[in-house]
């Protein structure tokens, strides 16, 4: 099954070298995932591919998320780091990468919208000190983007690739933005816990980003409650997208209970049935999020961050 997943990313890739939906030039995400997907695989579209990804990295560091995009950085930087470690590249585009990742930050960790937040704006309900990555620059943070930036730079750590000395002390903030913005019982929104007074529900792919980034830090009252969430939400999830992402995530912290064993079976026995089903195999983002799921239930998370 997981080699008819990758037939299915082979056979999509552009004539340009990478991925993207019909009717664009190529998206970043997707050639990401893709490479991420098939890193193992070798030859010159794969070598193609990942030279072509680097040969998009905008000046600063960051990379758009389309090819012919403004550019200024967003989002798929974190991702396309963990492309690059993957793929085993050390390069000068890695190293300019990281810096980037470290100095980006969200808007609230401006001076004028920290001091906002906590006098005269109170819809929101996070600490502004406590700031990750947005999707694009000049916006507030958001927890998916944060999630890939702790990814991306806890994975150089661990690999002892310590390009900028702000690598930690980054990780460190952005982990804590992360903890802040929990929503009520557990899980994680895009954004915010609580806005306006009101309880925001958590979303599957959001909650599996958090957990992946967060794993290590088990003892944290807002993992366990939301790794709890997730045992319980998962099973069923009719979305090929959120429950490949929450398989991932499960099988990240499976050594954590049975009961995250327990679940992390059934879940991939639904994942399976899914992709025989052929559900959500014409999107590409999900084609290889559920390859890499299972290659993460058979022990090898690309998203894995444990030292």
């Amino acid at each position: 099954m997981t080699n008819a997943l990758h037939e299915i990313l082979k056979t999509s890739q552009k004539a340009n070298g990478i991925w993207g939906q019909q009717g664009d030039e190529g998206a970043i995400e997707i050639t990401c995932l893709a490479l991420l997907a098939l890193r193992r695989e070798t030859g010159i579209e794969m070598d193609r591919a990942v030279q072509v990804l680097q040969d998009l990295q905008n000046a600063d560091g960051s990379w758009p998320a389309f090819v012919g995009d403004e550019p200024t950085g967003c989002w798929t930087t974190g991702l396309a780091v963990l492309t690059l470690l993957a793929a085993g590249n050390r390069t000068r585009a890695l190293a300019s990468a990281v810096h980037w990742l470290v100095n980006a930050k969200g808007r609230e960790a401006n001076w004028f919208w920290r001091w906002k937040f906590q006098t005269v704006d109170k819809s929101v309900e996070f600490d502004p000190a406590k700031y990750g990555w947005s999707w694009v620059a000049g916006t507030l943070s958001w927890v998916i983007p944060t999630s890939f930036g702790v990814i991306a730079l806890r994975q150089i750590r661990n690999r002892g690739l310590n390009f900028d000395a702000g690598v930690t002390e980054r990780i460190d903030l952005g982990v804590s933005m992360l903890l802040d913005r929990t929503c009520p019982g557990g899980g994680w929104n895009a954004g915010n816990g609580v806005a306006f007074g009101v309880a925001y529900s958590p979303y599957i792919d959001a909650t599996a980003t958090t957990l992946l980034a967060l794993a290590g830090y088990e003892k944290e009252p807002a993992v366990q409650t939301s790794v709890a969430w997730l045992v319980k939400r998962l099973p069923g999830c009719p979305s090929p997208y959120s429950l490949a992402w929450g398989t991932l995530a499960l099988a990240a912290y499976r050594d954590v209970s049975q009961e995250v064993e327990k679940t992390l079976g059934r879940t991939t026995n639904e994942l399976t049935e899914l992709i025989y089903r052929a559900t959500g195999t014409g999107d590409l983002c999900t084609v290889a999020e559920c390859a890499l799921a299972q290659d993460a239930v058979e022990g090898d998370n690309v998203f894995e961050v444990r030292a």
